[in-house]
C-alpha cells in the first residue's frame, strides 16, 4: 500500500494539497500526531526573567523560533510530500518539493522530518498569518515562498546512520546531513551553549533584533524550553469564584475578549491574582455586578462560576497563546453575548489558550468595546480561524434512540427493572463537546436500599457504543430477566 493518497486533490498555488484523509499508511499517521502529543505538546514556555531559576549550567541547544506551522516533511523513494497531524498534505510541482526531491537518493527508508513550514520574508521574519495565506490558496509568489526548517527527525536516516538515535547530537547532525546545501529546506540554525547567560545574549540578538517569534531550548534529560517575549492582554472580567473558607477574596476569573460583532469570547481563566488584600479588593469591584446567565463553566476543582456584567478591564502578562491543542486541533471556546443583564451563549469558535496567566493591574483607562478589547491581541501571535464571523446561536440536532432495550425481572411481587439505550447524538460535528454515541445503562430495584443506579459511557463511533452495550447486557442480564416489548 502506497505511504500517500494523493485523490481529491485541490490546486495549491503550482502544487497540490489534499484535503481528505490524505496519509493512507496508519503507521505513519500515529508516528505523527504521537511525536506531536508527547514531544511538542510537552515545551516548556519560559520568560527571560525565569531563565536562571530554570536552567543551569550545562551543554544545551539552542534554536530561533520560527513563526510558522508544525508539519512533517516525509520521503519515501522518489516521492516528497508535507503533512501536518490533521492529515492534510502538500505535494506537486512548488519550489520547496523540488528542491527535495532532487536529493532524494541521500534518503533511505521512510524518512520523516519535523520542522515549522513558513513563508520567507525579505522584508521581515516570517509571520504564520503569511502561512495561512498561502495554504489557503494565496498567491502564486506566497506559495513559492514557502520554506521548511527541520529540527527533529523521528524516521528513516541516510548511509551513515539512521533512527533510532537517542541522543540530539546525532538526530542533529543527521538532519544537517539530509539538508546540506538547502535554500528552502534546511536544518534549523542551532548552537551550542553552556550556561543561561548565552540565553539572555541570544535573545537580544535574535528576538529583540526581529529575526526570530522567540528561541527554543534543548537540554539535557530531554527537557525542552520555548522562551517568548512575555505578552500583555487588555480583558474583561465576566465571572468569579470564591475563594474556599473566605467569600469575601476572589478566587479565580474568567476573562474575556470582544470580537468585531460585539460579542463576548471567552478567554481562560486566571488565578494569579496578588494577595489576600488584593482579592478582597478585587471582589469589592465585581461581586455587585453579578448577572444571570443560561451558561455554565466550572473551574479545575469543579467550583462553578458566578457571572458578572463586562465592567472591568484588567491587564494580564501571559507567558505564551497557544491556538491549536495537543493532537493538533483548533482550539475552541465558548462566544457569549449579554442582553438584559444575561449572558446568553452562541456558539463555540476558534480561540487561544494563555499560557501562566498574571493579574498586573486594572485598566480604568479601557472601555468595553471591540477596540481595546480586540481579539487581535492573541491572534498577532497565533493563528485563530473566522475572526469576523458572525457569532449566532447554534440549534444542535436532536439526538435519535438507535437501540432501547428493556428488562424485568420479578422476586415475591417486587419487580425490578434493567434498561439499555444507546443514543446517537448528531452533534459531535457541531460541537466537539458531545460524543457521537452514549449508551445509558439504568437498574431500578426497590429491594435496594439505593434504588436507582445509572451508568453513562461515551463512544465515539457506533461500533465502539455495540461493543459497550453488549458488554453491559452479558455481566447484568442473567437467569430469570425477561425482555419486555417496547
Amino acid at each position: 500500500m502506497s505511504t500517500f493518497n494523493l485523490k481529491n486533490s485541490k490546486p495549491l498555488g503550482k502544487g497540490q494539497t489534499v484535503e481528505n484523509d490524505g496519509i493512507a499508511a496508519p503507521e505513519v499517521r500515529s508516528k505523527l500526531k504521537g511525536y506531536r502529543k508527547t514531544v511538542v505538546a510537552g515545551y516548556r514556555p519560559l520568560l527571560l526573567d525565569e531563565i536562571s531559576s530554570n536552567l543551569t549550567s550545562g551543554e544545551m541547544y539552542i534554536s530561533p523560533k520560527i513563526d510558522g506551522e508544525l508539519w512533517f516533511m516525509i520521503i519515501e523513494d522518489d516521492e516528497v510530500v508535507l503533512s501536518n497531524t490533521r492529515g492534510k498534505l502538500i505535494a506537486g510541482d512548488i519550489p520547496l518539493i523540488s528542491e527535495v526531491s532532487k536529493i532524494s537518493k541521500r534518503f533511505k527508508g521512510r524518512v520523516i522530518l519535523v520542522g515549522e513550514l513558513f513563508v520567507a520574508s525579505k522584508e521581515s521574519r516570517p509571520r504564520v498569518s503569511d502561512l495561512a495565506s498561502a495554504l489557503g490558496g494565496g498567491a502564486k509568489a506566497e506559495v513559492e515562498k514557502l520554506g521548511f526548517a527541520a529540527f527533529d527527525i523521528i524516521s528513516g536516516g541516510d548511509v551513515k546512520s539512521s533512527i533510532p538515535l537517542v541522543d540530539y547530537k546525532d538526530r542533529l547532525a543527521l538532519i544537517q546531513r539530509l539538508l546540506a546545501d538547502g535554500k528552502r529546506a534546511k536544518c534549523v540554525r542551532t548552537e551550542i551553549i553552556n550556561s543561561p547567560e548565552e540565553v539572555i545574549n541570544y535573545f537580544d540578538n535574535w528576538v529583540d533584533a526581529g529575526k526570530a517569534e522567540g528561541l527554543v531550548i534543548r537540554a539535557g534529560e530531554g527537557r525542552i524550553y520555548k522562551v517568548k517575549p512575555s505578552l500583555s492582554i487588555d480583558a474583561v472580567i465576566i465571572g468569579y469564584t470564591e475563594k474556599s473558607g473566605d467569600s469575601s477574596q476572589v478566587r479565580s476569573i474568567i476573562l474575556a475578549l470582544m470580537r468585531a460583532d460585539e460579542t463576548f469570547q471567552l478567554l481562560g481563566s486566571c488565578g494569579s491574582l496578588g494577595d489576600e488584600k488584593a482579592r478582597k479588593e478585587m471582589m469589592q469591584k465585581i461581586q455587585k455586578s453579578q448577572v444571570k446567565s443560561n451558561w455554565r463553566h466550572t473551574s479545575g476543582d469543579g467550583a462553578i462560576y458566578h457571572f458578572v456584567k463586562p465592567e472591568v478591564i484588567v491587564e494580564i502578562k501571559v507567558v505564551d497563546v497557544q491556538g491549536e491543542d495537543s493532537t493538533g486541533d483548533s482550539i475552541r471556546k465558548m462566544v457569549l453575548s449579554i442582553k438584559d443583564n444575561e449572558w446568553v451563549a452562541l456558539q463555540k469558535l476558534p480561540c487561544a489558550s494563555v499560557h501562566n496567566p498574571v493579574f498586573i493591574r486594572y485598566r480604568s483607562d479601557k472601555q468595553v468595546n471591540a477596540l481595546d478589547l480586540r481579539i487581535e491581541q492573541i491572534s498577532d501571535r497565533c493563528l485563530i480561524s473566522n475572526k469576523e464571523i458572525k457569532a449566532e446561536v447554534v440549534t444542535l440536532p436532536r439526538s435519535e434512540i438507535v437501540r432501547r432495550e428493556v428488562y424485568s425481572k420479578t422476586i415475591k411481587e417486587i419487580t425490578s427493572v434493567r434498561k439499555l439505550v444507546i443514543l446517537k447524538t448528531n452533534k459531535e460535528e457541531v460541537d466537539s463537546d458531545f460524543p457521537a454515541y452514549v449508551v445509558h445503562w439504568t437498574d431500578f430495584s426497590l429491594d435496594r436500599k439505593d434504588p436507582l443506579k445509572r451508568e453513562v459511557r461515551l463512544a465515539s463511533i457506533k461500533e465502539v457504543a455495540t461493543t459497550i452495550a453488549e458488554q453491559m447486557l452479558e455481566k447484568n442480564i442473567k437467569k430469570g430477566w425477561e425482555k419486555v416489548q417496547v
